[in-house]
């Protein structure tokens, strides 16, 4: 099983729901995989609101392990955070600075229980306005896919994604079920990575897709299919995600079409076509930037369409 999943983070477990969104592929032979309505993709078509809560989300994985899950929130800050003792005392961390993603992301987890609602109040020294040329600073990756800095809590929701995100990864990555790409350890048959759907989908020329998801689900499947990939899709899960907006009229998003894209692109890194990007760094070793900050991992065969 393959899981392409795109996120969101609202505190209320109704709310999720409508933003949690992820789609299943199972192999059936050599570079063939089926997309159907069977098994967690059942969820899609049973009614709206069509995703997951935070929680729901965790114990199906661990219930039911993937070979691959792709997840779009950002899996980490930026190095120079991690190794800012201020920073992680900031929000109780008693140890000096985080240094590595794991003790970053397990104090995370410890801080913000899957409760309903959430409660994001004990994070709300990172949220200082008077800080936020600090905080709101880009990892190495954000450069190179065009992402949002992880912690920016203003115009976009990545806040609360990165935060949420992490507690999720923090559970399982405790399973022993998963190890999380490209950060080192952990022990699990299952991989987990960094997908960004807006990424994935301008290396194949797409640079604005927000209102064009019949483009983005035609493109994730061109995308297989010019790595020797056959995905048999349910016609009725390409017409969802063509459908479903949890945004406005004005200002739409297409979730069950960016969960596609995710899927594709962990489709891909399961076959070995997906690289990780990252911006270079002044510094430090890509090697070692990739290990602290996490990598967004983009396909490696690029089709074209007018943009």
């Amino acid at each position: 099983m393959i899981v392409g999943v795109d996120f969101g983070a609202p505190q209320r477990t109704r709310d999720q729901r409508r933003k949690i969104i992820a789609v299943v592929a199972h192999s059936t032979g050599w570079h063939s995989y089926r997309i159907d309505a069977t098994g967690m993709n059942a969820r899609l078509l049973a009614g709206e609101p069509p995703g997951w809560s935070a929680k729901e989300l965790v114990d199906e994985l661990v219930a039911r392990p993937a070979r691959v899950v792709g997840f779009d929130f950002p899996f980490c800050i930026p190095h120079a955070l991690l190794r800012d003792p201020k920073f992680a005392s900031d929000i109780g961390y008693e140890h000096g600075a985080f240094l590595g993603w794991r003790s970053f992301n397990w104090w995370i987890a410890q801080r913000l229980p899957l409760t309903d609602p959430l409660d994001f109040t004990p994070f709300a020294p990172w949220r200082d306005r008077a800080e936020r040329a600090r905080l709101w600073t880009k990892r190495a990756t954000d450069i190179a896919a065009g992402g949002q800095p992880p912690l920016k809590d203003k115009f976009q929701a990545t806040f609360q994604m990165t935060l949420l995100g992490n507690a999720l990864l923090s559970k399982l990555w405790e399973s022993h079920q998963y190890r999380v790409l490209p950060f080192p350890g952990g022990r699990g048959a299952g991989e987990i990575i960094e997908v960004y759907p807006g990424a994935t989908l301008r290396t194949m020329g797409l640079a604005s897709y927000k209102s064009r998801p019949e483009e983005a689900v035609r493109l994730g499947i061109a995308a297989c299919a010019a790595a020797g990939i056959k995905l048999d899709v349910d016609l009725r899960l390409v017409a969802l995600a063509c459908r479903y907006s949890s945004g406005t009229t004005k200002k739409p998003d297409y979730d069950v079409a960016d969960a596609f894209v995710a899927l594709c692109t962990a489709i891909l890194h399961a076959e070995n076509g997906c690289r990780p990007v990252l911006a270079p760094d002044p510094t430090w070793q890509e090697r070692l930037v990739k290990e602290w900050e996490g990598a967004i991992w983009v396909p490696t065969i690029t089709t074209s369409t007018p943009a």
